[in-house]
């Protein structure tokens, strides 16, 4: 009874989410406003039943319930219990179930936090939380739902997919959904103020707190996302501009350029229809990922199988929620009243700069992602778009950005700061031989394309420290975008690979390094059996590591699975892939010297870092928008 008892959870919640939904339409409309105090307690409600339904279905997992279909997919009776828990979100019915979950959660948060926001204001975003719950909650009782029976039940789990036993697997997923759900209160509060038909001058300071987090979230889980990249798939990159991860930059670009317009909204009074606009486009591109994602219309190392009906029924909650906000906002929306007056090199130009750019660097991976799909709905055959054409397009912006994130130091609020000359003129100085010197750092060869990156990245470092005022939280979030600008950047042009016929006692050179291949190590896992190779790196005699890559077998899926190997560093990585035995102890095996990889890691670390600074400081002053209720 145990999936039943899932099921019943999942209808109860639906139930009271269509309370929460209609409940504040009611309480407005026939003047029975105590009916609005029940508001927080159907919050409360929703995300108490769906935690229990998220519980139920761990149960199952926990003690190999096979008779229920989505465990006996993802499920095997010898699975770590860590990768059991992993497997509630690692199909797509888990999946939508963990979305819902983490939905609820944002509302019931909402409910916790409603002395800051105005009775009328509240409800309305409540109730709109409460219709997004439903939607949801309905597709998964239609199309997906993780408690079906399965009949005759199986003695035994196919087991989760080996590519998703990985530990940054179990928190990538979750962080991405946590990001996504995080958007929806900022889409709630976009409707709210449209239906209340006010200007929106004041949703900067209740949605930027909340913004900011469901950021940090997203930052964190694409972060998890291409590190699995780079130490599951085998290839030695982090990012393939694979649908699926376009699908989840794309939000994080709308939400970046949402979070320079709020700062421009809350301390100008700007531009406050931009922030409303890209409050709706943000959680709208968090559909579109979804529907991406889980449909398989789109050919992806992350995408499921090809399902009609649920691709279809997501494309309509896509559409629905898409057209009756974006018909709102046409109607609804106010212009400003208050004139912008502000000097060419201010914050306000500033901020609208990369507010312009970021906004036009979506719709450039947005036109990359969506074309195939077009161009195949067309009936006019299948192509896809390569990572040539992300790169050749972004480039600029991505320069431009670095340019207006040198500046910004050097900026103030309607004006610029009367600055010296040699305030903008050293760190300048600084970075351009830095860049040039850097530039040929690893080879013996010039990478002149490497210079006006390095350039920009190392003036973004430099230029605060010649600022008369340092704004820490921006420098870190900047300064973490430039260092993980120069982790690419040199992990790229100066990386070197080196294939190799390898066997004990075999030794290979690559970088100045010597990569010797000791022996050959046969290991027996609890749902798997491995070869692992054991190879020391050394220099001049001097061992520096020891790579342990590993080929491995899953018995369940009879699946083989390359598990790299990679010794990290400050200065290099060293990376090795053991390819297929070719007899006698032999083995292809690839070899990596990557050069600052690190440093992509460590700049997104401290990025986010800033961003919960940002957020700690929001909190602490949260306070002050109880004062406008």
């Amino acid at each position: 009874m145990t999936a039943e008892l899932g099921l019943l959870l999942l209808l109860a919640a639906a139930s009271l989410a269509l309370l929460l939904g209609c409940l504040p339409f009611i309480a407005f409309h026939g003047r029975r406003m105590p009916l609005l105090f029940w508001l927080p307690s159907l919050s409360y409600g929703v995300a108490l039943f769906i935690t229990l339904a998220m519980l139920t279905l761990g149960w199952c997992f926990v003690t190999d319930d096979f008779s229920v279909l989505y465990v006996a997919q993802h499920g095997n009776s010898r699975l770590p219990l860590f990768y059991k828990i992993a497997a509630i979100w690692g199909g797509h019915e888990g999946s939508m179930l963990f979305l819902l979950f983490a939905l609820s959660l944002w509302s019931a948060a909402l409910a916790l936090l409603r002395r800051h926001f105005p009775l009328r204001f509240l409800a309305r975003s409540l109730g709109v939380m409460g219709w997004l719950l439903v939607i949801f909650s309905v597709f998964i009782l239609f199309f997906s739902n993780p408690f079906a029976r399965l009949f005759p039940t199986l003695g035994e789990g196919r087991d989760l997919n080996p590519m998703l036993q990985d530990l940054a697997l179990i928190f990538h997923p979750p962080l991405l959904y946590l990001g996504y759900s995080g958007f929806a209160v900022g889409f709630a509060f976009a409707v709210a103020t449209l239906l209340e038909g006010k200007s929106g001058q004041n949703i900067a300071r209740y949605s930027r707190p909340w913004i900011l987090a469901a950021w940090s979230l997203l930052s964190i889980g694409i972060l998890l996302g291409a590190w699995w990249a780079y130490s599951e798939l085998g290839w030695g990159g982090w990012w393939f501009w694979d649908p699926v991860e376009n699908a989840s930059l794309l939000p994080w670009l709308t939400s970046t350029a949402l979070l320079h317009v709020l700062a421009l909204n809350e301390r100008r009074g700007l531009y406050h229809q931009w922030g409303i606009l890209l409050s709706l486009v943000t959680f709208q591109l968090c559909l579109l990922g979804t529907f991406i994602v889980r449909s398989g219309v789109l050919t992806s190392v992350h995408a499921f199988a090809v399902d009609t009906a649920r691709g279809e029924a997501l494309l309509a909650l896509f559409g629905i929620v898409t057209l009756i906000s974006l018909m709102l906002f046409a109607l609804r929306i106010r212009g400003n009243t208050r004139a912008a007056d502000f000097s060419l090199f201010s914050l306000e130009t500033l901020l609208l700069a990369a507010l312009v750019l970021l906004s036009i660097a979506a719709v450039t991976v947005l036109i990359g992602t969506l074309y195939p799909l077009i161009f195949s709905a067309l009936g006019l055959g299948s192509l896809s778009v390569g990572a040539s054409y992300f790169n050749l397009t972004l480039t600029p912006f991505m320069l431009l950005l670095l340019l207006l994130m040198g500046w910004a130091p050097f900026a103030d609020w309607q004006r610029s700061r009367k600055t010296t000359r040699w305030r903008l003129a050293v760190p300048a100085l600084l970075a351009i031989p830095g860049a040039l010197l850097s530039s040929g750092l690893y080879q013996s060869s010039w990478q002149p394309e490497m210079i006006p990156g390095i350039t920009l990245a190392l003036w973004v470092l430099f230029a605060p420290l010649f600022a008369t005022k340092i704004r820490w939280r921006s420098w870190l979030i900047h300064g973490g975008v430039a260092i993980s600008l120069l982790g690419m950047l040199f992990a790229s042009y100066h990386s070197v690979e080196a294939g190799s016929r390898m066997s004990a006692g075999r030794q290979v050179t690559l970088a100045g390094y010597q990569f010797t291949y000791q022996k050959t190590e046969l290991l027996v896992g609890p749902n798997y059996t491995s070869e692992r190779a054991h190879i020391t790196v050394s220099q001049n005699g001097q061992p520096i590591t020891m790579l342990l890559p590993e080929r491995r077998h899953y018995t369940a899926r009879e699946t083989l699975l390359i598990e790299p190997a990679i010794a990290s560093g400050p200065f290099a990585d060293f990376y090795a892939v053991l390819g297929d035995s070719l007899g006698s102890g032999e083995y292809s095996v690839r070899l990596y010297h990557k050069p600052m990889a690190s440093w992509i890691w460590g700049g997104a670390l401290i990025m986010v870092f800033g961003g919960v600074l940002a957020l700690w400081r929001r909190g602490r002053a949260a306070s002050d928008i109880a004062e406008d209720k």
